[in-house]
């Protein structure tokens, strides 16, 4: 861990911060993730499985499906 392109606060080379690398990994992922709700069905269906699990895990099963 101690080779590291980052200084001790958090900057690299380029003046870019670490969080700033995260973020941009983030968006993309959020981005990403939004489309394929919309526009691929599997995945759709997938989501609303899990949303569904979570709904009636114990936290508000009043009739689900």
């Amino acid at each position: 861990m101690s080779n590291s392109d980052f200084d001790k606060n958090g900057v690299d080379s380029t003046g870019t911060h670490w969080l700033q690398y995260a973020a941009f990994a983030f968006s993309a992922f959020a981005i990403f993730t939004t489309w394929a709700f919309f526009f691929d069905y599997k995945f759709h269906n997938f989501i609303l499985n899990i949303l569904r699990v979570f709904n009636c895990s114990g936290f508000n099963c009043n009739g689900v499906y």
